[in-house]
């Protein structure tokens, strides 16, 4: 015996069988389809953009290109202010210690003060002689903390 449910699902899906099959062949009159979309134009909602937001995209845009600009300009700068030179007597004495910076290397310069007997016990003689009480002392320090480069006798 069925159910109750597939009964009435069975009467269900039989009626859309018998609507179809009835639309099937009829055809739209060209008047009634124009309604219809006319109808459906009227109802959807065309978003406009309030004119507060489009300048406010135009600034945004705008203030990005001078932003970059400025990055551009200013990426150019320190690259021409960073141009390795050869160590000058003005320099001082280099000493290269551990393994050559590698391109693209985050470093830091570290600026400290010795005193000269420091420098004597590492077997550096400074430049300012023994009369000096201290030395400054350049070290460039890698990414992995480690001593790149030593300055000092300035």
């Amino acid at each position: 015996m069925k159910s109750l449910d597939s009964t009435r699902e069975a009467e269900v899906v039989h009626a859309l069988r018998a609507l179809r099959d009835a639309e099937a062949r009829i055809d739209t009159p060209p008047s009634v389809e124009a309604a219809v979309m006319a109808a459906w134009d009227a109802q959807m909602v065309r978003t406009v953009v309030p004119m507060s937001h489009r300048w406010r995209a135009a600034g945004a845009v705008a203030a990005g290109l001078v932003l970059a600009a400025s990055l551009s300009l200013l990426g150019s700068r320190l690259a021409a202010t960073l141009t390795t030179t050869a160590p000058t007597a003005s320099m001082g004495t280099v000493l290269l210690v551990g393994e050559p910076i590698l391109a693209g290397e985050l470093v830091r310069i570290v600026r400290m003060r010795l005193p000269t007997s420091t420098l004597a016990a590492l077997g550096v003689r400074s430049a300012a002689g023994d009369l000096a009480e201290s030395v400054d002392v350049d070290v460039i320090v890698g990414e992995d903390g480690v001593a790149r480069a030593i300055r000092f006798g300035m």
